[in-house]
């Protein structure tokens, strides 16, 4: 994987740990990654894959 910006400490990071999947109306959606660091300290949202999981029940 590239290297990503952490979305809460906002630095760049080569070993970006995924922990939220936002929708867009219109487009694909967007995975936010986070550092190492700063990824024990968020709350994790859905990722990709859990959202198969909500739909079928």
């Amino acid at each position: 994987m590239s290297d990503a910006v952490c979305c809460r400490c906002e630095r760049p990071t080569a070993a970006p740990v995924a922990v939220r999947y936002v929708e867009r109306a219109s487009g694909p959606g967007v995975t936010l990654y986070a550092c190492p660091d700063c990824a024990p300290r968020l709350i994790p949202g859905p990722l990709p894959g859990e959202f198969a999981a909500l739909l079928r029940g």
